[in-house]
């Protein structure tokens, strides 16, 4: 009778999660890149790439807003081929208004001087963070520091495009900044997409919830925007 040949043990392959979280940092850094208008608009979009040994690429993808929030939504596109890399970046090339190659120590502390101005502000990064900062070094004074001016005109500033986002981080801030903050809520041009908005949310039932919240002076300055 023929012995079975013993198989051998095959190493678990790791979740992309588990992945970036246990060796994300021993891969290279090969490029960061940055939307060249981030400074005017307050909304930058980080990308850090590292490379596989086998020469395929992981990127971290931020979204940071510089004006408030820190990073507002990140993600990542894990062991990328050369051809979907190089359209991953003719992508972001046409979307952000452009690419501009930075260096990695730049987009480490514009992520992480966002975050700690954002935690001023009572707000915490977004829930996807918990793994794409693995994509980063950790935050360590072996990575130099540079300064960037967060905020505008020296305060936290919220822009939000619904009404819904603005209930959600307006309570927050009034209780860790008092009134030293501004706001705007972004109008709608297209009514029927405001409308559309209006039954997402509740219609006047929503208003009477976000209206409860204001103050006089904050009602009137919302009709503005109106």
């Amino acid at each position: 009778m023929t012995k079975k040949k013993k198989q051998p043990n095959k190493q678990p392959l790791l979740s992309p999660d588990k992945y970036i979280r246990t060796k994300g940092r021993q891969l290279p850094v090969e490029a960061c890149y940055v939307n060249p208008n981030w400074r005017e608009g307050g909304m930058a979009h980080v990308t850090v790439v590292r490379r596989h040994a086998g020469g395929t690429r992981t990127l971290g993808m931020y979204l940071v807003d510089t004006f408030c929030l820190g990073v507002k939504d990140t993600s990542y596109q894990f062991s990328m081929s050369e051809m979907d890399y190089d359209e991953m970046l003719a992508t972001m090339n046409d979307n952000f208004g452009g690419l501009q190659p930075i260096s990695y120590e730049e987009a480490h502390n514009l992520i992480y001087g966002s975050i700690a101005f954002a935690e001023e502000a009572g707000i915490r990064p977004h829930k996807d963070f918990a793994v794409t900062q693995y994509l980063l070094e950790e935050d360590t004074e072996d990575v130099p520091l540079i300064e960037y001016e967060y905020g505008r005109d020296g305060k936290h500033f919220l822009f939000t495009r619904t009404y819904q986002e603005a209930a959600r981080y307006l309570p927050i801030l009034r209780k860790h900044l008092g009134d030293n903050f501004d706001y705007v809520v972004e109008a709608y041009d297209d009514e029927d997409e405001y409308d559309e908005d209006e039954d997402e949310y509740g219609g006047d039932e929503y208003d009477d919830e976000w209206n409860s919240m204001l103050s006089p002076e904050e009602m009137a300055r919302l009709h503005e925007f109106k």
